[in-house]
C-alpha cells in the first residue's frame, strides 16, 4: 500500500505493476488492462494487482461479479485458478462497477 501512495505522488502517467509469481515460480503478466480515470489511468498487469485495487480501492463491495473476481485473483496466488481466468473476471468485475477501461496494449 505504501508503494501505491508513493506512485500516486509521482504523477498521473505513472502506473503500477507487480510481477505475480507462478506456481511454478515463474512471474505471470497479464496483457495490460487500462482502467481509464479522469485525471489518471493504472495499468493493471497482473492477478496480485488486480486483487490489491479490488480489495482496497473498489467502489462496489457486493456485486457477483467483484466476488468473483476478488476470489479467482486470490486463487491464482494458491494456483487453484489459471491467470486468464482471473483476468477475464476482473474485466467483468469492471464492467459489473461501470468503470471505463481498455485493454489495448500501453507501448
Amino acid at each position: 500500500m505504501r508503494n501505491l501512495r508513493r506512485r500516486r505522488k509521482l504523477g498521473a502517467k505513472r502506473t503500477l505493476c507487480v510481477a505475480l509469481p507462478a506456481g511454478d515460480g515463474a512471474c505471470v503478466l497479464w496483457q495490460s488492462v487500462v482502467i481509464l480515470h479522469p485525471r489518471k489511468s493504472i495499468a493493471v498487469r497482473s492477478a496480485k494487482q488486480a486483487f490489491d485495487l479490488l480489495s482496497t480501492r473498489w467502489p462496489v463491495s457486493d456485486g457477483k461479479a467483484y466476488i468473483a473476481a476478488l476470489e479467482a485473483c486470490e486463487g491464482v496466488d494458491d494456483g487453484h485458478v489459471s491467470d486468464e481466468s482471473a483476468r477475464v473476471l476482473f474485466l467483468l468485475a469492471l464492467k459489473e462497477a461501470d468503470i471505463p477501461y481498455s485493454t489495448e496494449i500501453e507501448r
